[in-house]
């Protein structure tokens, strides 16, 4: 029997001239293996002038080449065979969502510096991309290190607990658990459920609140069941099941600050109904210490 061959993995990866995109690129580097490609992609638009006595001449042909000229630069100083510039016109967000699926990348990677989930609302290309792809994201937040230690957060949504397979393909924590386990170089993983028992419910259900163990329990059922669909991790990796009393999204904000990368999956549909009622994975995106996979 012969040994599969490995298809290159493809990075599309949001280019400016910001600290946050420096970030991502650097993210992508230390990350992608020595045969893949990381596409730098920056987006130009033209500038919208609005005014009742006046007009201005825009130079798209000039901002165009500039942008170019200065992407070049940016890739030359990286010095990586893997690096490759593309510029584009158009919205960020959206020109890398187009990109990504164009190259059918493996993930996009995009800075991010907010520090609210107000600022995710206001708009951004992180938050465009977190919208509207169906590809994982990897918002670059924090210190940009290896990636050795991996929180995921998981849970049982469309999982069988019968013993079968049924509907465990659309499950966003399966995802996000073979996510993990191919990252290069990662050498641990901390798999995480957590459970809250809202306050009404303690003070209704005196029962309830006294049986942490039965809900640990519950929550430890949960890690198994998604650790069983997705099978062992690859030699190398320690695995450990954690479960977590606590809102999902402060939990895995908490574990963000011993971890190099937490991969949260995310089952919404995009759109401004989930930005005004915020989700798990957007809360994590924009308040992580380290850097955040979104799965779908």
């Amino acid at each position: 029997m012969t040994d599969s061959i490995r298809r290159p993995n493809t990075y599309v990866v949001g280019a400016d001239s910001s600290q946050e995109s420096d970030d991502a690129i650097a993210w992508a580097r230390l990350v992608a293996e020595p045969d893949d490609i990381i596409v730098l992609l920056h987006a130009w638009q033209v500038p919208v002038v609005a005014g009742y006595d006046m007009v201005v001449a825009v130079d798209a042909h000039g901002i165009e080449q500039s942008a170019k000229l200065g992407l070049e630069d940016v890739a030359a100083r990286l010095d990586d065979h893997r690096c490759v510039p593309v510029v584009r016109q158009g919205h960020p967000g959206r020109v890398l969502v187009e990109e990504a699926d164009a190259r059918e990348a493996a993930m996009v990677v995009v800075g991010y510096r907010g520090h609210s989930r107000v600022s995710m609302m206001l708009g951004s290309a992180a938050n465009y991309v977190l919208h509207h792809t169906h590809r994982p994201v990897v918002v670059v937040g924090g210190d940009v290190v290896p990636v050795k230690h991996v929180v995921v957060g998981v849970d049982a949504h469309q999982i069988a607990n019968d013993g079968s397979h049924r509907e465990c393909a659309e499950n966003p924590s399966v995802r996000s658990l073979r996510f993990a386990y191919s990252i290069p170089g990662v050498e641990r993983v901390t798999v995480i459920h957590a459970w809250f028992l809202p306050a009404l419910a303690v003070g209704m259900f005196n029962e309830m609140a006294t049986d942490l163990e039965r809900m640990d329990a519950a929550a430890m059922d949960v890690i198994d069941l998604v650790v069983d669909h997705v099978g062992p991790p690859p030699a190398g990796i320690e695995l450990v099941r954690e479960p977590v009393r606590g809102r999902p999204g402060r939990s895995l904000i908490e574990a963000s600050s011993g971890a190099d990368l937490v991969v949260v999956g995310s089952r919404g549909r995009g759109g401004f109904t989930e930005l005004l009622l915020g989700s798990v994975s957007a809360e994590v995106a924009a308040y992580s210490e380290c850097p955040v996979a979104v799965i779908r």
